[in-house]
């Protein structure tokens, strides 16, 4: 039961975030994780400077990106990203943008393991490069070569004898130009409910100083997903996402599909 646990909890880890923060985990040596995601988002509201709803311009948002993982060694794994975008705000003073998104290449080294190799800690760095500077670019936020830096977590449990995860990871997203670094909280639990079935839930929160172009911000937004058939050659993700709360930020909603090949 401990190795099913163990190998639940390292691969629940790798398909619960976002493509190139595949959790506290590294990947095994000489392995590799190819993941491409779809997501759509949309807002027609904002979170005030008192955190109140009020209608906004529309906005929406399409990503085509595929990350990829591979183990270099049994305890660093190399990361790579790329993305397509498209983003549409109906102003004013609005902007459109179609094309090349942020790039991003790291690495993410596992600092110990405690608790029989229950419990995990490992730090992973990115370098995030703009795909363009075009016009609109720098209205979607994808114009200024960007660094993040972060401490990870996580750990195993059961549930009724069902195999679970938690993660935590804590970072700074320090930001080109004139725009306001940001100070990343993120949060994730899962369980197996069936044998090729797994239910996740994470949250994401975003924390920005005041700076001479923008007030103080926040946001913070919750992910449900399924993840079908993980642990064998391919996986398959759905989930949607919202904003639940935030400070001078756009309330977001959407879905994203993903699938996942590991060789």
């Amino acid at each position: 039961m401990r190795m099913l646990r163990r190998l639940f909890f390292a691969l629940a880890f790798c398909l619960t975030a976002h493509p190139a923060r595949a959790g506290a985990f590294v990947q095994p040596e000489e392995m590799l994780l190819a993941i491409h995601e779809a997501s759509f988002s949309g807002s027609l509201r904002a979170f005030d400077n008192k955190g109140r709803l009020m209608p906004v311009s529309s906005y929406q948002a399409f990503t085509l990106d595929t990350a990829l993982e591979y183990g270099a060694l049994d305890w660093l794994t190399l990361l790579g990203r790329m993305e397509a975008v498209s983003d549409d705000d109906q102003g004013p003073p609005g902007f459109h943008y179609r094309g090349p998104g942020m790039s991003e290449l790291g690495a993410r080294v596992e600092l110990g393991r405690a608790m029989e190799e229950d419990l995990v800690f490992s730090a992973q760095a990115l370098l995030r490069l703009p795909g363009a500077r075009t016009p609109g670019s720098a209205a979607a936020g994808i114009a200024q070569t960007e660094a993040d830096a972060r401490l990870m977590m996580g750990g195993s449990f059961e549930l009724n004898e069902l195999p679970g995860f938690w993660s935590a990871e804590a970072g700074l997203r320090k930001k080109g130009g004139l725009e306001p670094d940001e100070r990343r909280l993120e949060f994730g639990v899962g369980v197996s409910i069936f044998d090729l079935l797994q239910a996740v839930a994470q949250s994401f929160h975003v924390y920005t100083a005041p700076t001479v172009l923008a007030p103080r911000g926040q946001s913070h937004k919750v992910q449900l997903s399924l993840l079908l058939n993980p642990g064998r050659a391919w996986s398959l993700q759905a989930g949607v996402f919202r904003t639940l709360a935030g400070q001078n930020a756009r309330q977001e909603s959407g879905a994203l599909v993903a699938f996942w090949r590991r060789m």
